[in-house]
């Protein structure tokens, strides 16, 4: 890759031949005889090529492209540019390193101006659809909140399961004779009577769902919503070095929240059936517990 800082502008070269055919341009400068003026270019190639300085030549893949005083035009690695042109290539080339990352961010950031409304539309989208984003969010926080839409219970007991990262539902049951005899063969001790077994009945489809961070409102409104109402506002080409870091940073997440969100959405809709979630109600003793999750779990084939 080869890009030329030139003015307000970062231009792009091809190939290499388009450096070399430029005017004033040399492979085989005197750092003896010229003074160094500025550095436009730099370039990272898989193949490295010969530095242009008459007194190294040494392959290199990557560098920058340098103008001298007198309007000559070469590239030299950094190693080079620092032991032949010494503190003035280093300053130099610190600014140039800056300022061409400032330009590369704000380039970044005006792209992603001009896809603000495509990706509020589909922040709208993912929210809005039936059985979209906000309506798995919000059956899902009854799943995971004591006093919504399921008893207590099954709430304390899925999130046992949520912090294990455990989507096995178990049924407990008294063991049997063998099966303590068999425990105490294993712990070589004898064991109290009775002894349970937590024996699996269902693994919960979309269980993923219900893990702290994959909380849809989060994702869509508290970030990517709230950013872009942010975002809009910023005057991009007036934004500081830190500032141009700060925006790249969360410009560079915005499509795999997306993408993360729909995810989400799709385990949500496996997630909040009523055939997934009966398997539950094991954890239920009361009638009164019973009739409220029978009622939570019509609610989902109804919605």
């Amino acid at each position: 890759m080869i890009v030329l800082n030139i003015e307000r502008e970062l231009v792009r070269v091809e190939t290499w031949d388009d450096i070399v055919s430029r005017p004033g341009f040399t492979a085989n400068l005197d750092p003896q005889s010229h003074a160094l003026h500025a550095i436009i270019g730099r370039y990272n190639f898989a193949d490295k090529i010969r530095c242009g300085l008459s007194n190294c030549h040494t392959p290199h893949a990557k560098g920058y492209i340098v103008v001298t005083k007198g309007g000559l035009e070469t590239n030299i690695g950094k190693d080079c540019g620092r032991n032949y042109f010494g503190v003035d290539f280093e300053s130099m080339s610190r600014r140039f390193d800056q300022d061409m990352a400032d330009k590369e961010g704000r380039e970044r950031l005006w792209s992603f101006h001009f896809r603000t409304e495509e990706i509020k539309q589909k922040v709208q989208t993912l929210r809005s659809t039936e059985r979209g984003a906000d309506w798995v969010h919000r059956r899902v926080k009854g799943l995971v909140e004591a006093g919504h839409d399921v008893p207590a219970p099954i709430v304390r007991y899925i999130a046992g399961k949520v912090k294990a990262r455990d989507p096995v539902v178990t049924l407990e049951r008294e063991a049997t004779a063998t099966e303590i005899d068999r425990m105490e063969a294993e712990s070589g001790r004898r064991l109290p009577r009775p002894q349970y077994i937590a024996e699996p009945i269902a693994t919960i489809d979309g269980f993923d769902a219900l893990y702290p961070e994959n909380d849809l409102r989060a994702m869509l409104v508290l970030d990517v919503e709230e950013h872009i109402r942010l975002f809009e506002v910023v005057s991009i080409d007036n934004l500081d070095s830190a500032g141009i870091r700060q925006w790249s940073r969360w410009v560079s997440t915005v499509d795999a929240t997306l993408e993360k969100a729909d995810a989400v959405v799709q385990a949500g809709r496996r997630l909040l059936t009523s055939q997934n979630l009966q398997h539950f109600e094991n954890r239920l003793t009361e009638k009164d517990d019973r009739r409220h999750f029978s009622r939570f779990l019509k609610s989902l084939d109804a919605a």
